[in-house]
């Protein structure tokens, strides 16, 4: 089948899929013609898809007998970590099992998916892959979190989610008789996880009460994303069979009409299927009412019928259904602002509804605080309104009432100007997310969800698209800037250092021309581009633009709290990179500031600080306070996020370097390894994360004398980081040090002289010259000069070396015993009694 006959197939598949049976026939014979070939491959496809669709869908009635001879084989099964213990529900694709965790790590309660029984098609098999890989990228507070995926022993794919004991938000806000004001910031709760989704290219696609559960503390949390979509619908093959437009997934009363008429579906359909919900808790209904459940009835209704405003509504079912509702949800309250919000949300046109879900939520925090909004008509009148109710005032006199409205009329002059200043820059913010948004849709169109692993997709088509980009928005430079940071962004995370730069050299130049020199967006650019070469390793190029970046961060009023706080975190991690820790803690404690007073007490960047904090702190040598900061980030991050994240693996790398501190070797070498196991799991063998972690854990295998497994470890990290990094990489100088060290325990020491050698190029372009990792390999340079019988030279480093790491780390510790005592073997070799004397007296007293 070419190419054209098949797009023809999928065009009707996707309308006719949604008539009956008498309809279908009657709109096939129309668009088909005389071409009963099309039409019979049509068919099909239908009859293929519902037979597949009806065993997954349909509920079987079975006799008792039957339920018995086929008990569920998955019950006290333990998957996992984890042991069923009963069925919670059946989904389109799945089994949905409620279990809880089998090991003594601590108590957990789950809910686990499993593909259903005796279904193996490649079709379930990659919808349920996409499902999983869809749910690994969204790691939100407010969405119902993956712990864990794989396949079970006769080879089901299945999924361990986080269990959410809540009711339907509808429920909530009417056991609970909320207030509007109360209602509304649930909603925008409900809309930060929903444009979080999007910005992460997936669309939810099935937004109602029962997949928005309030738990009993009042936390959102958003469920079933099992039959989300990546945001461009050619991602996924349709010759693969998988979920097309036209497939009815979805429940009809919250579905948009574009989701109903088979039509494409972007952002715009969460946002009306939001409007819908937003509709129901203000008012306590359905703003249709559907009787007839056939697609034809269902379709004319959300597509053609014109939508009663809330407030009216609520005015009308008043008298015959207000025992259902808080006194306070009336009909004057919604009418104005709210009706306006809701039926702009709602358009039939998604082209005519709010550019994104963030737009949506901030008309809402608008309306809250007496702003104008962009869904009310702007005339003089609205704002003159807005602006009383901003600045309400009791008035006891007609002369203090005269004297307001002539002052009135003069502010409400300036006051014109800024509210449609306000308004036309959240348009324009507005817009300009929606270009970026839609470029990097377009741009991803070509990407396969299917493919597992490591997505080398993602690098081809950021690199194709990328060329053509500046042609495409010579007439936006503004749009081109924010795009190229954004691509720039995602080349450093995956760790194509040399493609990130000049994305981000370009959105600085193009920023600064646009912005100016002292603006928010020229910050962000700069702050992007020091965390490129933060990461590359040019330390020193980095503290300038993180200086320059915070500068105008600080100054500009339009930074938000929460960025200035992640510039500050990102900063202080450069002053620790610095062995500047006094510094680096300042500002650590400036951004948990921030963040407690502004973002709240759990999430990823106060995990974050937490974790840094707590590295000064064991530099410091206040391991009690390390290993309780240590422990709160582990704690944030493993509710958070589950246990099989990134985050949650350099949690465990921080606590063996603390355990190392500690002189518990054995607990520090587990840790290492859980970080490892973790990062290979994520990233793959091939990321720089993969690198280092090897090193980290050759590391503390080379400590505790196992030399043959540090050996092994080292050529492993070295490998990764040789191809991974660039080649002045300080992780890479890193790893060279570290590989030296086994080198000389095995009495190499022509080869660890290279390696020395080699780690010190990296180190002294890098670090200055009381960096403890450039001391450590100047003290080891000795250390082998010492081997190699060059004694005067093995002085020259080693004397330094050890005064150095004393000051650092301490006279007992270990690695400054060591060097002492190479020190004495010195001595004692070069028959220098009075220097021996000195240095004897000195590990005298570390031995006391």
């Amino acid at each position: 089948m070419n190419k054209d006959r098949l797009n023809r197939v999928k065009e009707l598949f996707d309308k006719a899929i949604i008539f009956n049976q008498k309809e279908r026939e009657s709109y096939l014979d129309n668009e088909c013609c005389n071409d009963v070939e099309l039409k019979n491959e049509v068919i099909s496809l239908i009859t293929s898809f519902e037979v597949t669709k009806d065993f997954l869908e349909e509920p079987l009635a079975v006799s008792e007998q039957a339920k018995i001879n086929f008990a569920d084989p998955y019950i006290g099964k333990q998957i996992g970590n984890y042991v069923i213990d009963g069925e919670a529900g059946v989904g389109g694709m799945g089994i949905v099992y409620s279990g809880k965790r089998n090991d003594k790590e601590f108590e957990q309660k789950v809910a686990i998916k499993i593909l259903k029984h005796g279904i193996s098609s490649e079709y379930l098999l990659k919808r349920f892959q996409i499902e999983r890989q869809t749910l690994a990228y969204l790691q939100h507070p407010n969405i119902a979190r993956l712990l864990d995926g794989g396949r079970t022993v006769d080879g089901l794919p299945y999924l361990i989610m986080e269990f959410i004991d809540g009711i339907p938000i509808t429920q909530y806000c009417l056991e609970n008789k909320l207030s509007i004001e109360q209602t509304l910031n649930l909603f925008i709760e409900v809309c930060n996880a929903v444009q979080y989704a999007h910005q992460n290219l997936v669309i939810h696609r099935d937004l109602k009460p029962g997949n928005i559960l309030i738990t009993k503390n009042g936390n959102v949390k958003l469920l079933d994303f099992g039959i989300a979509k990546l945001i461009d619908e050619d991602l996924v093959d349709f010759a693969d069979g998988l979920t097309k437009t036209g497939v009815w997934h979805l429940t009809p009363e919250y579905a948009s009409p574009e989701q109903i008429k088979g039509e494409k579906i972007t952002t715009a359909s969460d946002v009306y299927s939001l409007g819908v919900l937003l509709y129901q808790i203000m008012t306590g209904f359905q703003p249709y009412k559907i009787t007839n459940n056939s697609p034809t009835a269902i379709s004319k209704i959300i597509t053609e019928e014109k939508i009663i405003k809330p407030s009216e509504k609520l005015k009308e079912q008043s008298d015959k259904e207000s025992n259902l509702l808080a006194h306070s949800k009336s009909f004057s309250r919604i009418r104005g602002d709210l009706d306006n919000i809701v039926l702009k949300a709602m358009s039939k046109d998604p082209l005519r509804r709010y550019v994104s879900v963030e737009q949506f939520s901030e008309d809402i925090r608008r309306h809250l605080i007496g702003l104008p909004v962009i869904a009310q008509k702007d005339t003089a009148g609205y704002r003159l309104n807005k602006f009383i109710q901003r600045h309400k005032v009791g008035f006891t006199s007609s002369v203090v009432f005269s004297c307001f409205v002539v002052v009135s009329l003069i502010a409400i002059l300036w006051q014109a100007n800024v509210a449609a200043e306000e308004r036309d820059n959240a348009k324009l913010e507005a817009q300009k997310v929606e270009t970026v948004n839609k470029f990097l849709q377009d741009m991803l169109s070509s990407v396969d969800p299917t493919e597992i692993g490591r997505d080398v997709k993602v690098y081809d088509v950021l690199h194709q698209s990328a060329l053509n980009l500046e042609k495409s928005f010579s007439e936006q430079p503004e749009i081109e800037a924010a795009i190229q940071k954004t691509i720039g962004v995602t080349f450093t995370n995956l760790g194509e250092y040399d493609e990130a730069k000049p994305h981000l050299e370009r959105s600085v130049k193009l920023n600064e021309k646009v912005y100016g020199l002292n603006d928010f967006h020229t910050a962000e650019s700069y702050h992007a581009l020091a965390l490129y070469y933060h990461w590359i390793g040019n330390l020193k190029f980095a503290d300038s633009l993180y200086k320059k970046g915070l500068r105008i961060f600080r100054s500009d009023t339009k930074t938000p709290k929460r960025v200035l706080a992640g510039a500050l975190n990102d900063y202080a991690t450069l002053k620790y990179d610095f062995a500047e820790f006094n510094e680096a803690r300042k500002l650590h404690e400036e951004s948990l500031d921030l963040y407690l007073k502004y973002v709240g007490k759990k999430n990823k960047e106060v995990s974050s600080v937490y974790n840094n904090l707590a590295i000064i702190f064991q530099e410091q040598k206040d391991f009690d306070k390390a290993e309780e900061y240590f422990n709160k980030a582990l704690k944030i991050n493993i509710e958070l996020l589950g246990e099989s994240r990134p985050e949650v693996s350099i949690n465990y790398n921080n606590l063996a370097y603390l355990f190392v501190d500690k002189n518990q070797f054995d607990k520090a070498e587990e840790y290492f390894k859980k970080s490892l196991e973790l990062k290979i799991k994520y990233y793959g063998n091939d990321h720089s994360m993969v690198g280092l972690a090897y090193s980290n854990l050759s590391a503390i295998q080379e400590r505790i004398g196992k030399i043959d497994d540090a050996e092994k470890t080292s050529i492993l990290s070295i490998k990764n980081l040789e191809k991974s990094v660039n080649q002045n990489h300080i992780w890479l100088g890193l790893a060279y040090f570290r590989y030296t060290k086994v080198l000389v325990a095995r009495s190499k020491y022509n080869n660890a002289f290279n390696y020395i050698n080699k780690a010190l190029n990296i180190q002294e372009d890098n670090y200055p010259e009381d960096h403890p990792n450039l001391i450590a390999s100047l003290s080891e340079l000795g250390v082998i000069y010492f081997h190699q019988n060059k004694f005067a030279d093995a002085e020259k480093y080693l004397i330094p070396g050890y005064e150095k790491v004393k000051k650092l780390k301490g006279a007992n510790n270990y690695n400054t015993v060591r060097l002492l005592k190479y020190l004495l073997k010195l001595y004692q070799k070069t028959n220098n009694s009075q220097k021996l004397a000195i240095y004897q007296a000195l590990l005298d007293q570390t031995q006391k």
